[in-house]
């Protein structure tokens, strides 16, 4: 089958979703609005047609894709070209608009993704949201987040998809017992310029742990170059500046995917602490490399963590269970072997690109009954 996914960007949460679908026997291709600036995530080789939104008075860089109207010609120039028996867009933007009636005059079912709950609130913006997109895009969605037992409430033709990950280099050394001289090495893989990643937060929950010397922390991120970005990266600088923790933190500024993957195996344990947290891929991945987890409860993705078994998910506003759920590792070394190894274990049955594969095929077949 041949597969066309239109996106805002090239996120590295395609890789495994590109390797599944190849390794299956499937063609991918991609519409990216990302201005040819950011590589396919992938070994992969797809065509991937780059546009750019144009900036415009009315729209604020942070809607500039979303309100961007691509040319119909260069549209269906793609369509002609790839010849996609499906569509997948991910997000709401007017040029996937574009694409979907492209699609419907040709007979090309589409498919929309996002990254949120099979559940739609009762909040009148989400309702029309989803309302645009049943009506102007498809009627049916793809999501990789779950729905949580307390949610009330379904929209027709939802279908949960679980990110996956390809396989990635595995920790074989495990450290038996934490002091100043090895410290227990801790590494967060986030945002850097976004708030609501928590990263302060992250900070002076460990502030006790740095004090004695029994930790050290590696943050990589994307930085955006954008006034919101510089500021609360620069927030976050100033915390580390003035509570002297420069000699225990190591910031690692917009590296390349492979770069971050070759990392994990050589930490010991991955904390995200992000406040409103759609879907992650960076747990994925982590766990992927033998690392236990902590995640917060706000992440719409914590559904792979079995608690206390290859993880702990945590209240993001509590200082103190953050700091539990770091110490049970620092008094047992020996647990973070038998979580590392739960961990790959976990991926390794339910989150590889063949299990995604086979589940968007199973989902294209029901689009299809």
């Amino acid at each position: 089958m041949k597969i066309l996914f239109s996106v805002p960007r090239l996120h590295t949460n395609y890789a495994a979703m590109i390797q599944g679908l190849i390794e299956d026997g499937h063609n991918v291709s991609f519409i990216a609005m990302d201005g040819g600036s950011v590589d396919v995530p992938s070994d992969y080789s797809v065509p991937v047609y780059h546009f750019r939104a144009k900036k415009r008075w009315f729209t604020p860089d942070q809607r500039g894709k979303q309100l961007h109207v691509e040319s119909f010609t260069k549209l269906n120039g793609v369509l002609k070209s790839e010849k996609p028996e499906l569509i997948i867009t991910r997000d709401l933007q007017l040029n996937h608009m574009q694409l979907s009636l492209l699609g419907k005059l040709k007979g090309i079912p589409t498919l929309y993704y996002d990254q949120v709950s099979p559940s739609v609130s009762k909040s009148l913006k989400k309702k029309l949201w989803y309302f645009i997109v049943h009506t102007f895009i498809s009627k049916y969605r793809m999501t990789t987040v779950k729905k949580s037992d307390t949610e009330k409430g379904t929209y027709k033709n939802v279908f949960f998809i679980p990110f996956a990950v390809p396989a990635t280099q595995v920790k074989q050394q495990y450290t038996k017992k934490f002091s100043p001289k090895i410290p227990l090495r801790i590494i967060v893989v986030s945002k850097l310029g976004e708030k609501r990643k928590n990263l302060v937060f992250l900070l002076e929950a460990l502030l006790p742990f740095f004090e004695k010397r029994i930790i050290r922390l590696s943050i990589y991120g994307l930085l955006r170059d954008n006034p919101d970005s510089r500021k609360n990266f620069n927030t976050l600088h100033d915390f580390i500046k003035t509570n002297g923790l420069a000699e225990f933190i190591d910031l690692y500024k917009n590296k390349t995917h492979k770069e971050v993957l070759s990392a994990y195996s050589n930490h010991d344990l991955f904390i995200l602490p992000s406040l409103n947290e759609p879907a992650a891929i960076s747990p994925f991945e982590a766990m992927s490399s033998g690392l236990p987890v902590i995640v917060t409860e706000q992440n719409g993705t914590n559904y792979i963590i079995e608690d206390g078994e290859n993880g702990f998910i945590f209240n993001p506003q509590s200082i103190q269970d953050l700091q539990e759920k770091v110490s049970f590792f620092l008094d047992s070394p020996e647990k973070i072997e038998h979580f590392g190894r739960n961990a790959v274990e976990t991926i390794n049955r339910n989150y590889r690109p063949d299990n995604f594969s086979k589940a968007i095929i199973n989902v294209i077949n029901r689009i299809n009954d």
